[in-house]
């Protein structure tokens, strides 16, 4: 095949998988992730993470911008394999402060 005969395969190619998505969005196919509400802080013994009012910890991986420990908030992101503190980690996609979440210092 010559350049061109490849070229043209590829345009069709990538059009057809962008079609594609635009369907799946179209019906509901990307779901935004999954919310965690609750208090940052440490988690033991050397990961910083959010601690739901439940009980359960996770740790926080790649947030950006920093998110300061000891106040409420609510983060969205993938929930990813257990960190080294034995809990599972969220790879942040996205948080917010969350006034509503009581958090205690210490």
């Amino acid at each position: 095949m010559t350049a061109r005969h490849w070229l043209t395969l590829t345009i069709a190619l990538c059009g057809s998988l962008a079609v594609t998505g635009a369907e799946a969005a179209k019906k509901g196919g990307a779901k935004a992730p999954p919310a965690v509400v609750g208090c940052t802080g440490q988690v033991v013994p050397m990961c910083f993470g959010v601690r739901t009012p439940k009980g359960a910890s996770y740790a926080l991986v790649d947030a950006n911008p920093w998110i300061p420990p000891g106040i409420g908030v609510t983060v969205s992101g993938a929930v990813t394999s257990p960190s080294p503190c034995g809990v599972p980690a969220i790879k942040v996609a996205k948080w917010t402060p969350n006034k509503k979440v009581k958090c205690k210092l210490g």
